[in-house]
């Protein structure tokens, strides 16, 4: 159960899972997707993109992760660089999930203001854009290791959010 707060939920910030290698190279590996870990440069990058987010994002805060090994390891990272912080894993934010769907699962619990969601394209794009337009369809461009913090002053329903900043890990890197 998430962090318990008399706080509702403000800041939504979507996070791309960072560099996981070539799909159709691990693909020969004979092993599933879900399991195609980040590369050693993913992580040292992503760890320095992290150290970026720290210095935009104040507490409290909570991570949400798809269960995919490269999501789980990029909000791994993200836990190192903000200490203490909560951990969950729910599979609303697999590639192919309906954004409506992560939508009811946040509503079910408590979250503190912000909550950082590492996931995957094309569902991140279509999760922004259904909470921006009340549409499935893309409007922001999720670059791996990227993050776009949505604002929920309006609530967490289709059409209710706006978009607070978008960035690209190269540029979360250089504010670290």
């Amino acid at each position: 159960m998430p962090l318990k707060t008399d706080h509702a939920l403000r800041h939504l910030v979507l996070v791309r899972h960072g560099h996981a290698g070539d799909a159709g190279e691990f693909a020969v590996t004979g092993q599933e997707d879900h399991l195609r870990p980040l590369t050693p440069e993913g992580i040292t990058r992503m760890m320095k993109a992290a150290s970026g987010l720290d210095r935009l994002l104040e507490g409290p805060l909570a991570i949400v992760t798809s269960p995919y090994v490269r999501a789980t390891q990029t909000a791994h990272i993200l836990t190192e660089v903000f200490s203490g912080v909560e951990m969950l894993s729910t599979p609303t934010l697999v590639p192919e999930a309906d954004p409506a769907l992560f939508t009811q699962w946040l509503q079910e619990l408590s979250w503190p203001p912000t909550l950082l969601a590492v996931g995957h394209e094309p569902h991140l794009s279509l999760l922004a854009g259904w909470l921006l337009t009340g549409e499935r369809r893309s409007l922001v461009r999720m670059k791996k290791g990227g993050a776009c913090c949505l604002s929920l002053a309006g609530g967490l329903g289709p059409g209710q959010a706006r978009v607070h900043w978008l960035l690209t890990q190269g540029q979360l890197r250089k504010l670290a």
